[in-house]
């Protein structure tokens, strides 16, 4: 109800203001840009997210009468009089049936005529109605923004270079959250791992993205969390869109580069629903910009790909960048996304033991800033299944205080045996602890673990990254 009565006052106009641009159209509010150039309705819609001159908008929102109207009136004298359509922001999803407009708002004005059979709208400048004449057809094309709020920004997801010269990042910044999550999974597995992720309670930015499709998606942002969730339901993953087939990998590597692209990702935090494996091995590139950026990428894996042939890569992005990799069945992530670091953002111990057999090793103490109770995760090796884990035990030791202690693993006894991870949350006080894992091994394979402990309060320090 809040978000419906936000966007009535919003497509009422509530806040006028000039257009930057002289020649835009202002209509209740907003400005329109009228754009003289025939485009496929994709390319119209990046058109008006990275090259309008005013800034970051959207294929046309049209909320209601007048505004439509007006489009039609403006677009005959923009357009001349042999235009027919124009794009507007109106789009199905192939897979659903959803509408919904190009900035992810919900559709509550609507204008239809009689051929809406396809996925992308125009508006006629004859009649002012919504027809679908076609999804590859060019046609003239609106953009809207709304001239007095910094526009939620769009990002390309084409890799763009950045060198560690020009970052500096402020300790204890807005963090921004990256949702993204791989075209082939259920769409229900994607919408309720993100309703159980605790976003809805946490004071960031949250960023959507789709990934594995045939043509790159636009990576939006948010700053209240049920625009984010509308936004998510009308983009859930759409068979229509991927690749549709097994040999294809992914692109979330693309995806995770774009977003540690701008100084707004400092700090921040990526969870990704990975379905499909990279089919490069390479990751030194996007591994040198997490870290430039001081951020954290987190998989939940899917222990049934749908593709790609590099099952290790995002294992190791995961280790080299602070996070988690947790495998999971597709099912189980509404419950695993409850222990990834989302609510605990702030790693204060992070580390990769190499492990083979039988053994124990001391490692590298653990320095705890704060009291305060601390998300803590293992993951026990790189893939599934763990059956030749018989068991691992991690302490944590300072005999001057009374917040020492161990966390055993057995995962022949783990609820969730198709899992390569568990965690806990303990309250731990401020001191230096001495660490250990102890572990048995069935096989002689040098296995990678990863052990990382989370605050839920932003620390004083970047954690150094750990290979």
């Amino acid at each position: 109800m809040l978000l419906k009565l936000f966007l009535l006052a919003a497509f009422a106009g509530l806040a006028y203001a000039a257009c930057p641009d002289s020649n835009d159209k202002e209509i209740r509010g907003f400005c329109f840009k009228f754009v003289v150039q025939k485009m496929a309705y994709n390319d119209a819609r990046n058109w008006c997210h990275y090259q309008n001159p005013v800034g970051p908008s959207y294929l046309a929102v049209v909320g209601n009468k007048e505004t439509n109207n007006n489009l039609a009136v403006y677009a005959r004298s923009a357009f001349g009089a042999s235009a027919e359509y124009f794009w507007i922001g109106l789009s199905r999803n192939g897979s659903s049936g959803a509408l919904t407009w190009d900035n992810g708002f919900p559709v509550i004005y609507t204008n239809f005529g009689s051929h809406v059979g396809n996925n992308y709208f125009t508006e006629k400048i004859s009649n002012s109605k919504w027809d679908t004449p076609g999804d590859s057809e060019k046609n003239y094309f609106v953009c809207s923004y709304d001239p007095t709020v910094q526009p939620v920004t769009p990002k390309a997801t084409t890799p763009t270079t950045t060198t560690a010269a020009n970052v500096n990042c402020p300790l204890g910044g807005q963090q921004t959250v990256l949702f993204a999550y791989s075209n082939d999974l259920v769409p229900s597995v994607v919408l309720n791992t993100f309703s159980s992720s605790y976003l809805n309670s946490q004071p960031v930015t949250i960023a959507i993205s789709r990934f594995d499709t045939r043509q790159p998606q636009s990576m939006m942002y948010f700053n209240d969390y049920n625009q984010a969730y509308s936004y998510l339901s009308t983009n859930l993953p759409d068979s229509t869109l991927g690749f549709g087939d097994s040999t294809a990998g992914s692109n979330v590597l693309d995806v995770i580069n774009n977003f540690y692209s701008s100084p707004s990702a400092c700090g921040s935090v990526v969870m990704v629903l990975a379905k499909r494996y990279p089919n490069t091995t390479d990751i030194s590139n996007t591994v040198a910009k997490v870290r430039q950026y001081h951020g954290i990428v987190n998989f939940l894996a899917s222990n049934t790909p749908s593709g790609g042939t590099q099952s290790r890569v995002l294992f190791d992005l995961a280790s080299k960048t602070n996070g988690i990799y947790s495998i999971d069945d597709d099912s189980t992530f509404s419950h695993f996304i409850g222990w990834m670091p989302l609510r605990e953002r702030y790693p204060i111990y992070a580390v990769n033991p190499k492990v083979s057999g039988q053994g124990s090793q001391t490692l590298s103490p653990m320095s705890v800033p704060r009291y305060a109770q601390y998300l803590m995760m293992v993951t026990v090796q790189s893939h599934v299944p763990v059956s030749n884990v018989q068991s691992a035990t991690l302490g944590w030791h300072n005999q001057s205080s009374s917040y020492s202690g161990i966390f055993g693993m057995q995962p022949a006894g783990w609820e969730y045996i198709n899992s390569n991870d568990d965690g806990t949350r303990e309250n731990i006080d401020a001191n230096v602890f001495n660490m250990t894992i102890d572990y048995v091994y069935t096989n002689t394979d040098v296995e990678t673990m990863q052990i990382r402990f989370y605050s839920p309060y932003a620390t004083t320090y970047w954690l150094p990254y750990s290979d």
